[in-house]
């Protein structure tokens, strides 16, 4: 009987003991910021000079069957159109439902539904307000016996007369952490969209160029 008493009792500390492990498996996450330093067209008016916009970028990972993981990234793009040297500035946010396809410690491929959100600034005094649906994909490929990986993130979209693509490409440097890994990144990120602003507006935006950012995985 106290072998039986003492066998439970050692179990139940192990189990406790365990439990931050398996909450760490459980239950994850990302945050993020990148300095993007890009040259914007709009309405193949280009602008010549890099300007800095800034992206904030934070995810959700869980252990639920079939119930997607969610991610979320704002984006501030600015330009100018020389035409009429009107200035031209908007809001880009995105929420993103994905699950994950493949999760190992050298490869990692989420898919998933995208939807963009254009808002907070005008093009010809409209009103920009502008939801538009896309596909998601995301490739992490790590380089063997070194803490870096290469990776692609992509949202491709086409709703009713608008178009829209966003994607980067670059390489991390994963740094581990007792309770997080930080992530240096570096790449190139372009958008390029087509968006009806109005009943009788088109706003042509392409904008690329060099990005780096820090993200935190826990």
């Amino acid at each position: 009987m106290k072998k039986t008493t003492l066998s439970v009792a050692a179990l139940a500390v192990a189990g406790l003991l365990s439990m931050p492990a398996q909450a760490d498996m459980l239950l994850g996450g990302k945050v993020g910021y990148d300095a993007w330093f890009a040259k914007s067209d709009v309405n193949s008016n280009k602008d010549e000079d890099s300007t800095l916009h800034n992206s904030f970028t934070a995810s959700l990972e869980h252990f639920i069957p079939l119930v997607p993981n969610v991610k979320v990234r704002y984006t501030a793009v600015e330009a100018d159109k020389k035409t009429n040297n009107e200035k031209v500035s908007f809001d880009q946010m995105d929420a993103t439902l994905y699950y994950e396809i493949l999760d190992n410690d050298l490869v990692s491929i989420d898919a998933g539904l995208t939807l963009h959100k254009f808002g907070g600034g005008d093009f010809l005094n409209q009103k920009i307000d502008n939801f538009q649906p896309a596909i998601y994909g995301d490739v992490r490929v790590g380089i063997p016996a070194t803490p870096f990986f290469i990776f692609a993130t992509g949202n491709v979209g086409e709703f009713k007369d608008s178009k829209t693509f966003d994607a980067e490409a670059g390489a991390i440097y994963s740094l581990g952490l007792v309770a997080a890994d930080i992530n240096l990144k570096a790449g190139y990120r372009t958008i390029d969209h087509d968006l009806e602003i109005g009943d009788v507006s088109t706003l042509k935006y392409q904008q690329s160029g060099l990005f780096a950012g820090v993200e935190i995985d826990f």
